[in-house]
């Protein structure tokens, strides 16, 4: 319950004065400690819980176990995620493909490659913030 409400202090509270792995989970969680929260084992999974291991997963580029996570609950928008996640990783190494091909070109087009390189860069923002 704590959790659901999304107060992180009562949460560190409530954790330090009555441990259970469904709180350094769910702290683990929103504290952004992703390999903390997939170590945590005796955690009771609910559909909420599914859905934030399968993005932590994703935030830890493991997208084949968070389709796995995913596949515990019907969620449209944690499934959108996850092609949003696959697409967007795709979209960076063909940048990276083409920055490589044009740096390689005797006649470099620096308009172009930095062009590409902006787009990389904003790519990977997105899919740091998805």
């Amino acid at each position: 319950m704590i959790s659901k409400k999304g107060d992180v202090h009562v949460l560190k509270e409530f954790q330090q004065a009555f441990p259970s792995p469904n709180g350094a989970f769910d702290l683990a969680y929103h504290e952004q400690r992703w390999e903390d929260m997939m170590s945590q084992s005796g955690v009771e999974m609910s559909d909420r819980r599914y859905e934030m291991k399968a993005y932590g997963y994703l935030k830890l580029d493991k997208v084949k176990e968070a389709k796995e996570a995913a596949a515990h609950i019907q969620s449209q928008d944690l499934n959108q995620k996850i092609e949003t996640y696959e697409k967007t990783k795709k979209d960076i190494e063909e940048t990276k493909k083409q920055v490589e091909e044009e740096n390689k070109k005797d006649k470099k087009d620096e308009n172009k490659i930095k062009s590409l390189t902006d787009q990389q860069k904003k790519q990977e923002e997105a899919l740091k913030n998805l």
